[in-house]
């Protein structure tokens, strides 16, 4: 692993130094700087460096020049949906800079686990990555409110958006087998059911960090009525994923089976 994460960092240095980097660096020049002085040990442990780094630039310009969008066209911005990926490149930073450049709104459900409250994960997380979820659109909120508040912002019009491959406090944990990448592989089906509950459709999204061109790339799928079984609707996204994910597997972070034994 890197030898060096932003979210281990003290507190007090935090504060102090990394509120100031984006107004003296750019982020592919920090990224370069970060990646030499971590030696990370493969392509995955330098995008795990990279990403935590990034989320100190999180914010409105931000989000507006450095993401590009494909298939945006088929979003109806008048339509809610349950906005879905998996612990893919910047996957919170996707439907922010959707808002930011299209206006089409959206609400994270976040974590509702329980961090050490004073820790510098916990610090870090809270100041630059939570905090900022307005910048989708709306608050974000946690996955430990009720199932049923997620499916009345549902039907109030409001996209939520829910990661796939984590089993939040909160949130139906029940888990169904399906194939990935030529194997096994286990989802819970929250956003089905959520989007049943709502009747409402599911609309997957995947990008990743392009570091040739210094941006991001968002691929917006199209939407996904929630008809028929529930693993039959799981394996239909996880079948639009596989051939962007295929060509860039080194930007998945895989929570679901690092917290599985956990719960």
């Amino acid at each position: 692993m890197a030898r060096f994460y932003v979210d281990c960092m003290d507190i007090w240095k935090q504060r102090l130094l990394l509120p100031l980097l984006p107004g003296i660096v750019s982020y592919p020049l920090a990224r370069k700087v970060l990646l030499a002085l971590s030696r990370p040990a493969d392509r995955r442990d330098a995008y795990l460096t990279a990403m935590r780094l990034e989320v100190v630039w999180l914010g409105a310009d931000y989000l507006k020049k450095n993401f590009v969008h494909y298939g945006t066209e088929a979003i109806d911005p008048n339509e809610p949906y349950v906005i879905t990926s998996i612990h893919f490149g910047q996957w919170g930073m996707y439907p922010a800079s959707l808002y930011q450049l299209y206006g089409i709104g959206s609400q994270m459900v976040m974590t509702g686990r329980n961090h050490p409250q004073g820790s510098p994960v916990t610090y870090f997380w809270e100041r630059f990555g939570h905090s900022r979820q307005h910048l989708s659109g709306y608050p974000g909120r946690l996955s430990t409110e009720s199932f049923f508040s997620h499916v009345q912002q549902l039907r109030s019009g409001i996209s939520q958006i829910v990661i796939l491959d984590v089993r939040e406090h909160g949130l139906p944990q029940k888990e169904l087998g399906l194939r990935f990448m030529g194997g096994d592989y286990y989802l819970p089906k929250t956003v089905v059911l959520m989007a049943k509950r709502a009747k409402c459709r599911i609309l997957p999204y995947l990008g990743y960090y392009d570091a040739g061109e210094k941006r991001h790339k968002v691929y917006w799928f199209e939407p996904i009525a929630p008809d028929g079984g529930d693993r039959e609707i799981l394996q239909l996204i996880l079948d639009r994923y596989e051939p962007l994910f295929s060509q860039h597997p080194e930007f998945y972070f895989n929570v679901l089976e690092s917290h599985r034994s956990a719960f």
